[in-house]
């Protein structure tokens, strides 16, 4: 099936002017949200056979150690299905011993999680599964916890993410893990029915609305975003969370603030690559970003694992959502991406591989190595 023509993206987004437009612009929808699941996909059973052979029920996870290649997985959920796929990255013509990158897709009662966590250093694929397992872990106590007040405060579901991120980056700080140098990005899509609260509460007897919102709370420079129905037929992209890199003025002043040094790499008298941030005088491994789990040495110049956290709702007109590292930002605008996942939109279990493929192959033409790169797509399966 051929893909309908691109419109012009709503929002424009590049990698060095991180998309913040939708933020101030944000349209809320009130109106309840009909999934309906495409009938000619294949209803996968839930057990670890079909899934891969790395996964684990319930805590429906895909981590790629060592592995070229990770399987693809295609899994019904709520009235959502979802595809996910990593491929470790290549160096000098080989592939890396270690594909740091680690993703889950987790199915709970009444919410959905989808996580990203990219690795880097020495010790990052430790980083990234540690800081994989132990935030969702700490999203259920959380959401256990609070189940009862989350029915009528909305906004306690960004108090339970945020204290979770928070709890995650604590305990890896005391665990036995190296990350002095060492860290991970992570990206968290939360999805669920949420109620809306009537004006008019009266005798409590009304019958509460739901709306289908997602939280995605953000670390590093994996991204999230939604991919829309335009009203021309066209593909919009809104994307869900903001990178934190250098070039982001609150990111570099923060750091600044804090005695950080910011600028490129120099590889023969010129400036070369992204801007990182340093110790004084250029000191230390230079991240390439703002915030991350781990990389304790750069917390004394304003490096900090506190996430930013978006709140958006389910329209009628949202066809999918792509989480992935940011291997597959790197060289594909989020337009580019939008229209290469629906070009799969018809064979959505070879979506995320296809993508990635698409993203290796550009790494390949710019550059002389190649990142590890895994990407999560949830289809709403909305009819075109």
């Amino acid at each position: 099936m051929q893909p309908n023509s691109i419109s012009s993206p709503k929002f424009k987004v590049s990698r060095f002017n991180p998309h913040r437009e939708h933020l101030k612009t944000q349209i809320t929808h009130t109106s309840l949200l009909t999934l309906k699941p495409r009938a000619s996909l294949p209803k996968i059973q839930k057990n670890t056979s079909q899934i891969s052979q790395r996964s684990e029920i319930p805590l429906l996870k895909m981590q790629s150690m060592g592995s070229p290649v990770c399987q693809s997985c295609l899994l019904e959920m709520d009235k959502v299905y979802c595809v996910w796929h990593s491929e470790t990255g290549i160096v000098g013509g080989e592939q890396k011993k270690h594909n740091q990158d680690a993703i889950l897709v987790q199915n709970l009662n009444n919410y959905q999680l989808f996580v990203v966590c990219d690795g880097h250093g020495s010790s990052g694929h430790l980083v990234s599964n540690y800081v994989l397992n132990t935030l969702i872990q700490q999203i259920e106590q959380g959401m256990q916890r609070n189940q009862y007040m989350l029915q009528y405060n909305t906004q306690l579901h960004k108090t339970v993410i945020k204290g979770a991120f928070a709890k995650t980056s604590s305990l890896l700080e005391q665990s036995s893990l190296p990350i002095i140098r060492s860290g991970c990005t992570c990206n968290m899509v939360m999805l669920l029915q949420q109620n809306i609260v009537p004006a008019d509460l009266g005798d409590f007897q009304q019958e509460f609305q739901k709306e289908s919102v997602v939280y995605c709370a953000n670390v590093g420079d994996s991204r999230a975003m939604m991919v829309s129905k335009g009203v021309r037929g066209g593909l919009i992209t809104n994307q869900l969370s903001m990178d934190h890199r250098l070039d982001v003025v609150e990111e570099r002043n923060r750091i600044k603030q804090k005695g950080g040094t910011i600028a490129q790499l120099q590889h023969n008298g010129q400036s070369v690559g992204p801007f990182r941030v340093w110790l004084d005088e250029m000191q230390g491994s230079g991240l390439a970003m703002s915030r991350s789990f781990g990389d304790t040495q750069m917390q004394s110049v304003g490096v900090t694992s506190e996430p930013t956290i978006y709140e958006s709702k389910v329209r009628q007109q949202d066809l999918f959502m792509v989480i992935a590292s940011d291997g597959v930002w790197e060289y594909m605008t989020n337009q580019q991406v939008a229209k290469l996942v629906y070009e799969k939109y018809e064979q959505q279990d070879q979506a995320a591989q296809y993508l990635i493929q698409q993203a290796q192959q550009q790494w390949k033409e710019n550059d002389v190595v190649v990142d590890d790169i895994s990407c999560i797509v949830v289809f709403f399966n909305q009819s075109l």
